[in-house]
């Protein structure tokens, strides 16, 4: 990445403030930079390249390389087909500009991280049968200038995070052995040769996911508006962006493996306070029906009112009146909709994104789920922990805060539209920078990874 900065201020200097037409050299030094972004440039294009093209067949490869740069080199309809978060291509002027360049990379700050993230995992991949030789075996307690090596190899995979610096210690055996264990080699957590290739084999892995991310971020428009909001999936996190340099962020539940939380953009319209849940067809049908066969006068316990069917004007009836027991799947016509209180599903607030999805953020009332690692729990919507502190900054934003707070105490729901709406955006990356700019390698819980990975 460093190398690719002072190239690239190199190429600036020397033609953007000239009239003057890059050759091909000035290209070819661009398209070699491209792999430290994840960007490979096909053997047929370099074999036209190393020969005499025309200038219009430099420029027909450049154009590609810098499309895939703008928006991505992959189908995301196809690889990722989830994903319509939507992004709207550069115009580019031919034949391309050294100014031009300046338009195309991501702007979004996360981007630059992982391009350091590969930059570096590809020097652990090019060093390491250097770095730590065959006849290398380090045993606990064993001082070598290799320690610190090391340390920076396992933090840069995101396995470890200040090992001790003065020697091989247990830390350091701990974490070998999980590595060995992965790999099904003898658990001694010990430093050897079958070690050292276990490693690269994680760096190598490492390397396709940070590719994979790198083009998700492509996939992106080039910046994201200030102020937004992001539902960061894998993440397990919810995060209100007010500036380039404050972010607030929240722990957050999302859709399970099963019930996934779709990846979209969409704008938060306004709050409901105190909210009624309109619990979905399906899960009244399947879930709620089979808990009130378990539990009869469940559905009135919990503070549920039983409409006929879903038409709008359907009359309440008495959970009473229904034999349950008989009830199926296919039979339950019923509309349920909790009302306001202490054991509402969605808890105090709900943001509004009116969405095909019928997903939206909530409150809930089983706060205690928060504290687990693995939060894909839900049912497709997103919890989010200490909601009311994210509501009210984005209702003192609208002037709103003070129609919360008393809204809340009456125990009424209400409805408070936004006048300036908010860009939200369901995002998927299974490798990101954490507040302090280190790229964290997250598990990838919808198993939408491979499909990528594969391909880099």
């Amino acid at each position: 990445m460093r190398r690719f900065i002072v190239v690239m201020l190199m190429w600036y200097s020397a033609y953007a403030c000239s009239n003057q037409v890059p050759d091909k050299e000035f290209w070819i030094e661009w398209l070699a930079q491209l792999p430290e972004q994840g960007i490979e440039v096909s053997s047929r294009h370099w074999q036209i390249l190393s020969k005499k093209p025309s200038p219009d067949q430099v420029q027909a490869i450049v154009q590609e390389y810098a499309r895939y740069l703008d928006v991505g080199r992959l189908n995301k309809k196809y690889y990722q087909p989830g994903w319509t978060i939507p992004d709207t291509p550069t115009v580019m002027q031919t034949p391309l500009s050294p100014q031009m360049l300046k338009t195309l990379q991501p702007r979004i700050p996360q981007y630059k991280l992982l391009v350091n993230a590969l930059d570096n995992l590809n020097h652990w991949r090019d060093t390491a049968d250097t770095l730590f030789p065959d006849d290398l075996i380090l045993f606990e307690g064993d001082q070598h200038s290799a320690v610190l090596q090391l340390n920076q190899w396992l933090e840069d995979l995101g396995l470890a995070d200040d090992l001790p610096e003065d020697a091989y210690s247990q830390q350091h055996k701990d974490v070998l052995t999980d590595v060995q264990l992965l790999y099904d080699l003898s658990p001694d957590g010990r430093l050897g040769a079958l070690t050292r290739q276990a490693l690269l084999a994680v760096t190598n892995k490492r390397i396709r996911t940070l590719k994979a991310n790198l083009e998700r971020i492509r996939w992106l428009p080039q910046e994201l508006p200030y102020p937004h909001t992001k539902v960061d999936i894998a993440g397990f996190n919810v995060a209100y962006v007010k500036s380039p340099s404050v972010t607030y962020i929240y722990k957050a539940i999302i859709g399970s493996a099963r019930k996934q939380t779709p990846i979209f953009q969409h704008n938060v319209e306004g709050i409901t306070v105190n909210p009624v849940w309109k619990v979905p067809h399906a899960i009244a049908a399947k879930s709620m029906l089979r808990t009130e066969k378990k539990e009869p006068g469940f559905f009135r316990k919990e503070g549920f009112k039983v409409y006929k069917s879903w038409d709008d004007n359907a009359p309440e009836i008495e959970p009473e009146s229904v034999n349950w027991q008989v009830l199926n799947v296919r039979g339950f016509t019923y509309r349920l909709e909790q009302q306001p209180g202490p054991l509402n599903r969605l808890g105090k607030f709900k943001l509004n994104l009116p969405n095909s999805y019928g997903i939206y953020l909530h409150d809930t009332d089983k706060p205690e789920l928060f504290d687990k690692k693995m939060r894909a729990l839900s049912s497709g919507c997103t919890r989010v922990e200490g909601i009311e502190n994210l509501i009210h900054l984005l209702a003192k934003n609208q002037g709103l805060a003070e129609s919360v707070s008393s809204y809340l105490s009456s125990g009424t729901t209400k409805k408070l539209k936004f006048d300036v709406k908010i860009p939200i955006y369901f995002m998927y990356f299974t490798a990101w920078p954490d507040s302090e700019g280190r790229v964290r390698f997250r598990d990838d819980v919808y198993q939408l990874d491979n499909a990528l990975t594969g391909w880099f």
